[in-house]
This record gives structure tokens, C-alpha cells and sequence, in this order.
């Protein structure tokens, strides 16, 4: 019965793989982490206590434990195999490195990814990663603690992704998958996926308070019970800034709690609940040649009523329970997101209307009601270890949205652009399988199926028009992973993904168009109990691809795109108080296909082709005072940017950016000085090329000009920290 079984399976097996994952040696599993490194790869139970860690607290001491004198279940958790050689993960010891004011900036931490903030602190940064220009978010898929963030047919851009809610001090780890070769990894996983887990390992209260340049100053609050795990803790954020200069004013208050509970034996649930809000002032851009005229300052704005608010509030409940042999399990995991935002901005001035203007009111709000699910058996099919995953993922979003053209004078709609209602369900289901072949090569991959349904009502009243579409996305996915030396693992992978179309584009009965995506990696992965690394050569193929419109201030479809590069990554740990972190990414993104203003072979505008990053902190112990134990910290990240294509085959400015941290804590209490952009480079977070007229009332040129928004420049931030417990 079992031969036959797995003479059936094998076939389908062979072809869903399409070709496979880390074969990293899953005996490492049940090794324990050494500090500061990731727990060795290979060996992940689906159905462990969520944040378990291997080893019992101080004090032998479980929350849920009957009375003291029971016995202590410990399980041993390892992280998930790698499947490709690129994938990324940083720790909290990486994370704490170098100074972050927000979590988009922790996001540049992963090779080859660059977050800029043009349009003012509040609203969802640009992201950059592996030749994409993912806007914010349209390219990447990010998840935080089984929610995610991504946005379906928001009005500003889609899979707008708005990460501010997120304290840098609660991000326990970053997991980035570039590609798309997890069978997990669903709609905006273009250039790949980011997960963050959430945590905070200060035990007792934290109170936290600081200022710094340009009228900046932040209140963090945190609470972590002592004896329980990291994954339970509340944190509080509260900040405001008057902004590097006029229309950059901005504020944002955010609350994130989570807790683990256990429910029963092997069966626990953590529930993780969010609220955020912000409201910021956007200086727009300016025109490169007024900035180099002297006709405006480099801090200027045309514009100062640029701007906008946001709102989200979230909450996760994710239930686990271990099955009967180890690495077996079941999870699931229901969540509901609330956003809203509302954005002023004006990239052309004049141009289109030269007596009102071209401002632009964007409104979205919509509510994400979702699940995922997933149970993972052992089943020896070609040895003793094999196991095999099913999973579904279920979001359905209630959208409406708008866009109006507003008066200079007055703000007085003077055009209704967009005025609609979406609902959009997408429903996945996937098959996900590990084999192993040989002792030392490991197969993983599976068949992952995406159904999207949308429906959309344009205009109100009477006069809507109400349409409907649906489409279905099949992909494969799979890594093959040869273990060639202790250590060393050679890896070789490929995928099929997707972007959802925005829905307000398709036609009624249309079948759903997707971008297809088809990429490609290989590589060589290291790791031991000091030293993480990585080399990949990698290729993307995108079917059509979504290029920023100064016009429209969206991005809208434009012809076949594809990408081509290399990656490398390093992360060490050579002594208890020393660590570093240095990525580096080469990539070409050019079009495959001629269309409108671009033509086969051109280069994709604003994607930087060189991104590099390299982090490093000092955490010496000083000894004693008193007898109370004296630390500090001390930690530097530099971030280089290279050549950055623009339209009409122009080249825009390198940046080069260091911030560095110095704290010193003495028993309960810390000082801190954070100091952003050191060397004060004047750079561009944004280069575009497109016509403008900031004059009113006169004749628009038509021709070409480049427009830039500017970096912060240097910025101080000391605080003062006090730890009660």
C-alpha cells in the first residue's frame, strides 16, 4: 500500500517541485543557536509554541505549568530551510547595529534593498530591492507577524505597504525570500517576500524619551513580563517632528501588543493587536534647474499644502498545534486589518490646468478580513525525513477610493478623476514537499494555485457602472539544495509568481490579467556557528511591469521587463560583543519589449543598479560602579547607492549615507545618541524626468526636466532610558 502510494506521488511530486530547496543538514536542528546567530537551518516544527525558544528560562519557571515541581517540556525550534541561496535573515543583535528611526529603514538591512522618503515621514517609503522599483509596495510582499501589509488596489499604488506602525525596538527577526520559490509566498511577490517577527527582550517596564534636530522628539513605552517569552510584551510609540524644513512637519502614534498563551498540551495561541495613526506635510519636488539657478532653495516647496494622514489598526490570532512525531503540526491563523489614508500631492504644477493646478486629493479606506492554515506531516517517502505541507491563504478586501483634482486657491474640487467601491477575494491554496533524494541533496517545492475575484463600482449615484472579473494563477516552485562541505551548500532555484491587477483597470467578465513572473537563482550558502554567507547570480522575467506616472501620480502598466544580477551577503559574529552585516547587489533591470515612451533594451528608470549596506556595533561590558554593571554600545550602518537610470537616458546622483549610535546604560538607566546621515551628504531620495510648469498662469513647457526631492540632511537624537523591573 505505502509502495504504491509513493509510486503515485512520485510523478506528481517531480513536476510540482519544479526544481528545489536548501538540503541544509536537518540533524543541525536540534542544535542549539549559538548567541547572536540564527538557530542552524533545516529544521522548523510548524507546530511549536510560537517564539519557543531551546532552552528553559532563568529559573526553570513555565507560565503554564501546573505547579513548580512538574516537569519541563523543552522544544527545540530550528529556523525553516532556505529556499534559495539568497535568503536573508537578520537578528535583533543586526537590527540594534545601527541607529532606525522607522521599520522601513530596518527593511534596508536586507541585501540589495534601499527605502526612501520623499514624500514625507508618514506616508509608505519607496522601496527599491534587486532592480525593482517596487514604488511602495507593488514588488514586495511583507507580512508582519502573520498579517499582511500590502494593500489590494489602493488608489495611490498597488500593494501599497505603510510599515510605520512597527517600532524598530519590537522587531525581533527580518526573514527576506527574495524571489518567488516558496509555495508560501503569494500576490506581490515579485522581488521577493519580507516577514517580520515581532518581540521585545527588555524584561520589566521601559520608558524611553528623546529629542533632536529639526524640533524631533519620541516617548517610547514597553512592558515585558519577566518570566515570559519574548513574543509577549506591549509597546507604545509616540513622535513628532517639525521637519528639516518648511512642509515636513509630521506626527504618529502607535501601540503594538502581542501575547503567547498556552491553551493546552502541544496547542497554544498568540494574538498580536495594533493601532496606528499619522498625519504628515509632504514638500513635493522641486525642478533640478531652479535648485541649480538659485531660483529656490533646496529646501523649498512649490507646494506647501502637499500631505496627507494614515490610520491602521490590526489583529492577529494564530493557533498552533504539535503534531505526533516532531516537525508535524497544524496552525492557523485569522486576521483582520483596518487602513485609511488620505494624500495630497502635485508632481506637475500647472501643466495640466494652468489656472487651478494639478493637485491631487487621494482617498483610500479599506478593511482586509483574512486567514491562513497550513498542517505539515512527516510521510518516509524517500527517507525516513521527508515531509510534506498543505496550506490555504484567504483575504477578501472591502475598498473605496477616490481621486480629485483640487483648486490652487481654495482646495475646491475642480475634477473627479476616480470615485469607486472594489471588493477584491483572493483564495490559495498550496502543496509544499521536502524529500530527500540522497544523504546529502534535499528537494523542496511545491504547486501553489491563486484565485482572484474582483467586483467594482465606478462613479456614485445613479450613474454607477458596476463590473465584475476573475481570474485564476497556477505557479510551481522548488529549490534543489547539494550540501558540499560542512557548511557549505550549493543551491539552485526557480519560481513562478504573480501581481494582482489594480482592479478599477479591468473590463466586466474580463478574465483577470496577472503580471507573470518567472525567476531564477543560484548560488553557494555557508554558515557555521560564527560566520552566515551567501553568493547568487539571479534573473527575473516579468510579462509587463508598472513604472511611476507623473501624471496620473501612480504607476501605470508599461511593456515586459526583466532583471539580471548578482547578490552577496555576510553576517558575523567573531566575538559576544562584536557584530557586522554587509550586503551588496548588482542588478540590470532593462525592458524585454517596446512600448509608449520605452523601447526594448532601455533601462528600467529609477532603479538604483548598486545598492550596498554594511553594518557594525561594539557592545563591550566596562566592568562595574558600585557594583552595578556598566555597558555600552556603540555601532555604525552605511548605505551607497550608484548609478540610478532615468528617462530619456539620463543618470541620476549617487548617495552615500552613514548614521552611527553610541549608548551607554548604567544598571536601570541609558543615554543614547543617534546621529543620521553623519558626513551630511546633499542627496536626492527621488530623481524623476518629466515635463512641468510651477507658475501660474504661464505658458507650460512641454520638454523634459528633472525633478528631485531632497534627503534629510545630518540629524541629532539623544534620549534617556530608564528600565524598571
Amino acid at each position: 500500500m505505502i509502495f504504491s502510494l509513493r509510486a503515485a506521488l512520485l510523478p506528481l511530486l517531480i513536476t510540482t517541485a519544479a526544481v528545489p530547496a536548501r538540503a541544509g543538514d536537518a540533524d543541525a536542528a536540534a542544535t542549539a543557536a549559538s548567541p547572536g546567530m540564527a538557530a542552524p537551518e533545516g529544521g522548523d516544527d510548524p507546530g511549536a509554541t510560537p517564539g519557543a525558544s531551546a532552552a528553559a528560562p532563568e529559573g526553570g519557571g513555565d507560565p503554564g505549568a501546573a505547579d513548580v515541581g512538574a516537569p519541563l517540556a523543552v522544544v527545540v525550534q530550528g529556523a525553516p530551510a532556505p529556499r534559495s541561496a539568497s535568503e536573508t535573515v537578520r537578528e535583533r543583535a543586526e537590527v540594534r547595529a545601527a541607529p532606525h528611526r522607522t521599520a522601513s529603514d530596518v527593511l534596508q538591512l536586507v541585501p540589495g534593498l534601499f527605502a526612501a522618503q520623499h514624500s514625507g515621514e508618514g506616508k509608505a517609503h519607496q522601496i527599491f530591492f534587486r532592480g525593482f522599483d517596487a514604488v511602495h509596495g507593488q514588488d514586495l510582499e511583507l507580512w508582519v507577524a502573520g498579517a499582511p501589509v500590502n494593500d489590494v488596489s489602493n488608489v495611490h499604488g498597488q500593494g501599497y505597504a505603510d510599515l510605520h506602525f512597527i517600532m524598530p525596538e519590537v522587531i525581533r527577526e527580518l526573514r527576506a525570500q527574495p524571489g518567488s520559490y516558496d509555495p508560501r509566498q503569494g500576490d506581490f511577490a515579485v522581488a521577493g517576500t519580507v516577514r517580520f517577527e515581532l518581540g521585545y527582550d527588555e524584561p520589566g517596564i521601559t520608558v524611553s524619551a528623546g529629542a533632536g534636530s529639526a524640533g524631533a522628539r519620541r516617548l517610547f513605552l514597553a512592558y515585558h513580563p519577566e518570566q515570559a517569552d519574548e513574543a509577549t510584551f506591549a509597546a507604545f510609540e509616540a513622535y513628532a517632528t517639525d521637519g528639516f524644513g518648511p512642509a515636513r512637519a509630521a506626527s504618529r502614534t502607535s501601540l503594538v501588543a502581542q501575547g503567547v498563551y498556552p491553551l493546552a498540551a502541544g496547542v497554544s495561541a498568540r494574538v498580536m493587536a495594533s493601532a496606528f495613526a499619522a498625519r504628515f506635510a509632504s514638500a513635493g519636488v522641486l525642478r533640478l534647474d531652479d535648485l541649480e539657478a538659485g531660483k529656490v532653495d533646496r529646501l523649498a516647496s512649490y507646494d506647501p499644502d502637499q500631505g496627507g494622514d494614515s490610520s491602521r489598526a490590526q489583529l492577529v490570532v494564530d493557533l498552533r498545534a504539535a503534531g505526533a512525531a516532531p516537525g508535524e503540526g497544524l496552525s492557523l491563523a485569522p486576521f483582520v486589518v483596518l487602513r485609511a489614508l488620505r494624500l495630497r500631492s502635485n508632481f506637475t504644477g500647472y501643466l495640466e490646468d494652468p489656472t487651478s493646478g494639478d493637485a491631487t486629493q487621494q482617498l483610500n479606506e479599506a478593511v482586509t478580513v483574512g486567514a491562513t492554515a497550513s498542517y505539515r506531516l512527516r510521510f518516509p517517502l524517500l527517507s525516513e525525513r521527508d515531509t510534506f505541507e498543505a496550506g490555504v491563504v484567504a483575504r477578501s478586501d472591502w475598498i473605496e477610493q477616490s481621486q480629485r483634482r483640487l483648486a490652487a486657491v481654495d482646495d475646491r474640487p475642480t475634477a473627479t478623476l476616480v470615485d469607486g467601491r472594489v471588493r477584491a477575494t483572493d483564495i490559495a491554496g498550496y502543496l509544499d514537499a521536502s524529500i530527500r533524494p540522497a544523504r546529502r541533496l534535499e528537494v523542496r517545492g511545491g504547486l501553489r494555485a491563486d484565485g482572484l475575484a474582483y467586483q467594482v463600482l465606478d462613479g456614485a449615484g445613479e450613474g454607477a457602472a458596476a463590473r465584475g472579473a476573475q481570474g485564476v494563477h497556477v505557479g510551481g516552485k522548488g529549490t534543489v539544495d547539494a550540501a558540499l562541505l560542512p557548511g557549505l551548500h550549493a543551491l539552485a532555484s526557480v519560481g513562478q509568481g504573480f501581481r494582482s491587477p489594480q482592479a478599477r483597470s479591468l473590463g466586466d467578465g474580463e478574465r483577470a490579467p496577472f503580471t507573470r513572473v518567472l525567476s531564477a537563482e543560484a548560488g553557494l550558502r555557508y554558515a557555521d556557528e560564527r560566520v552566515r554567507a551567501s553568493a547568487a547570480l539571479f534573473h527575473t522575467r516579468l510579462s509587463d511591469d508598472l513604472v511611476f506616472d507623473e501624471a496620473t501620480g501612480r504607476n501605470e502598466p508599461v511593456p515586459a521587463t526583466a532583471r539580471t544580477g548578482v547578490a552577496l551577503d555576510a553576517v558575523a559574529h567573531p566575538a559576544p560583543w562584536l557584530v557586522s552585516s554587509v550586503g551588496l547587489t548588482y542588478t540590470r533591470a532593462a525592458f524585454t519589449a517596446s512600448g509608449g515612451r520605452y523601447a526594448a533594451g532601455d533601462l528600467l528608470p529609477f532603479v538604483p543598479q548598486v545598492v550596498a549596506r554594511a553594518d557594525l556595533a561594539v557592545t563591550p561590558r566596562l566592568g562595574a560602579l558600585f557594583g552595578r554593571r556598566l555597558e555600552a554600545r556603540a555601532g555604525a550602518g552605511v548605505t551607497l547607492l550608484h548609478r540610478r537610470p532615468l528617462p530619456y537616458g539620463e543618470v541620476g546622483h549617487d548617495a552615500l549615507l552613514t548614521d552611527v549610535t553610541a549608548h551607554l546604560r548604567y544598571h536601570r538607566v541609558e543615554l543614547g545618541l543617534d546621529v543620521y546621515n553623519l558626513l551630511d551628504a546633499a542627496w536626492f531620495d527621488g530623481e524623476f524626468v518629466y515635463p512641468s510648469s510651477f507658475t501660474r498662469g504661464a505658458a507650460p513647457d512641454l520638454l523634459p526636466a528633472r525633478h528631485v526631492t531632497v534627503g534629510a540632511p545630518r540629524s541629532v537624537f539623544a534620549s534617556l532610558s530608564l528600565y524598571i523591573g
